[in-house]
């Protein structure tokens, strides 16, 4: 049987549907961050204001004096709702005062040890549950009978659920598409691509194990640094990868400050001379699929009310609108009420298509899931029922 090859695009609101799934109380969303990003700034302003000649060169406590004066009111900005925090950090490190590009840096860092200590507490508070759905989901995809391949994922994000995920289910190393200093493993790894680098990364060569002393990664930022090594030869390898069927893209915004990652999507899907462009599935609420719809029609992007595999479309619509399986233009009046309705809630999207797509294998496919063979995806489909 000739298997459709099948890439995922996974971002911040994909390990966040992990965190959320497991009933996890911190997220790690930009939104979640924000009062822990406030507060270590103000500190730092803080101390900057309130140096003392005892606890500084002579004379240069002034000066810092000074400097937090001048960052105090940048710290206002940082801490309102409002303010992209990405957009800021780049405008700070494109400004001619090298005291505002210091800060700049500043920002980064403070991200950085916030970014880590919310992770590490996560990883205390969850343990292995903290990927449980991307561990159903390469569950999913090792199912021999399966008519999908799993040909690639790539992620935008630093945390490193999805390695530790790949580590749990299938017992292998991952294949960065760069050397990177881990234990020698039979057999290839997995392709993850970790488009922006990873906390687990030293910035070191070659690239070794992050041990507190420098991260390899593309910090925050809108303008994304991928010309020098490895980040060339990542992006290089995602493009190779784009060569597929279908590009799932699982909690990813997609916003302004993704321009070069919009850029890699439209170039692998319109310009493929060898076949036709792949099929983009947005796996998160149907709301934000159409706002993408309309920020880029040039990626013919679908919900997952529109997934044509497995009826999965028509099988979600069902679900949300009280119907039975139809398309989504065929619902009548009341059903299309119930399913707005429906798509008001904040529900968790990735586990929903989890759990969709599981009962889809059972029905469709006559694929029995068990708990020996893919436990943590039975464990899942057994609390839905």
């Amino acid at each position: 049987m000739s298997k459709s090859n099948v890439v995922y695009l996974i971002g911040a609101g994909a390990s966040h549907a992990n965190i959320e799934g497991a009933a996890g109380v911190q997220g790690i969303l930009m939104k979640h961050l924000r009062e822990p990003l406030s507060d270590s700034v103000s500190e730092y302003v803080n101390k900057l204001l309130n140096e003392t000649d005892e606890e500084s060169h002579a004379g240069d406590s002034n000066e810092k004096r000074e400097l937090g004066e001048t960052l105090q009111g940048l710290v206002n900005e940082v801490i309102s709702e409002n303010v992209d925090f990405e957009h800021l950090i780049t405008f700070l490190a494109e400004s001619p005062s090298a005291k505002h590009r210091d800060f700049a840096t500043v920002l980064r860092l403070t991200f950085e040890r916030v970014l880590r200590e919310r992770l590490d507490a996560i990883e205390q508070t969850l343990g292995d549950r903290r990927f449980e759905l991307y561990a159903a989901l390469l569950e999913i995809h090792r199912i021999d009978s399966h008519d999908e391949a799993l040909r690639a994922i790539l992620t935008i994000n630093y945390d490193e659920f999805i390695e530790d995920a790949i580590r749990h289910t299938y017992n292998k190393e991952v294949d960065f598409g760069v050397v990177v200093d881990t234990p020698d493993v039979a057999g290839p790894g997995f392709p993850v691509l970790k488009l922006h680098g990873s906390f687990g990364w030293k910035d070191s060569w070659p690239i070794g194990r992050y041990e507190n002393d420098g991260t390899l990664w593309i910090p925050p930022g809108i303008q994304k640094n991928k010309d020098r090594y490895p980040f060339n030869f990542v992006w290089g390898r995602a493009r190779e990868m784009l060569d597929c069927d279908t590009l799932r893209i699982v909690g990813c915004t997609l916003s302004g400050s993704d321009w070069d990652l919009i850029s890699l999507l439209f170039t692998t899907r319109v310009t493929n001379e060898s076949k036709q462009p792949y099929r983009v599935e947005v796996i998160d609420s149907p709301k934000h699929a159409d706002r993408l719809k309309e920020q880029y029609p040039y990626l013919d992007i679908r919900s997952v009310l529109e997934i044509e595999n497995l009826s999965l479309g028509a099988k979600f619509v069902a679900r949300l609108s009280s119907s039975t399986e139809k398309a989504l233009e065929d619902l009548d009046t009341k059903e299309r009420t119930r399913l707005d309705q429906a798509l008001i809630r904040g529900d968790n999207w990735f586990r929903l298509f989890i759990e969709q797509y599981g009962e889809a294998l059972t029905t469709e496919r006559g694929i029995k899931i068990t708990e020996d063979s893919e436990p943590t995806l039975s464990r899942i489909l057994a609390s839905s029922s």
